[in-house]
């Protein structure tokens, strides 16, 4: 039984390790996740960033959310007008100001013995600067939603076909 419970244990922590970032929407604009905004009526800019440099991988989940906004608003297919990706290193800044309490010992030698006296002393600390952090992948697409056939252009998508094959592959 101890057997069992450790190699269920190993398989559970290898495919952790394994498995790649979620499929959400971003809690904020910092955030991993996808985020859209309305540009027209059928016209939506949608984002997809990733805390890591996984070009295909936003790539693909920018797609997948571009595919389920399609059919979320009542159309069929879609058409990208528009893609950037950047890929590059995240910054955070910070700065911090603190009190430092230390103690300092001194010890006083004469001729009858030895007396030693401990005092508090304080300081202040203070940092400001800029740290880069990990990568980060940040894909863009704009997209045109439309009930049009898709195969009467090689440039409009079937929405329920994109998300079907890109779920596939996720």
């Amino acid at each position: 039984m101890k057997q069992q419970a450790l190699i269920l244990a190993s398989a559970l922590a290898i495919t952790a390790c394994a498995t790649s970032p979620d499929y959400r929407e971003a809690r904020n604009d910092r955030a991993e996740g996808f985020s859209e905004q309305v540009i027209e009526t059928n016209r939506y800019r949608i984002q997809y960033r990733m805390d890591d440099d996984h070009v295909g991988r936003a790539q693909d989940y920018a797609l997948l959310r571009a595919a389920e906004l399609t059919m979320e608003k009542g159309y069929e297919t879609f058409e990208v007008v528009g893609e950037t990706t950047d890929v590059g290193s995240r910054r955070s800044s910070g700065s911090s100001v603190g009190i430092e309490r230390t103690t300092l010992v001194t010890r006083d030698c004469g001729l009858l013995g030895c007396t030693t006296t401990a005092q508090p002393v304080y300081g202040t600390n203070a940092s400001f600067g800029t740290d880069y952090d990990a990568e980060e992948t940040v894909v863009t697409v704009e997209i045109i939603m439309s009930n049009l056939d898709p195969s009467a252009s090689v440039r409009h998508y079937d929405a329920s076909q994109v998300a079907a094959n890109i779920r596939a592959r996720l």
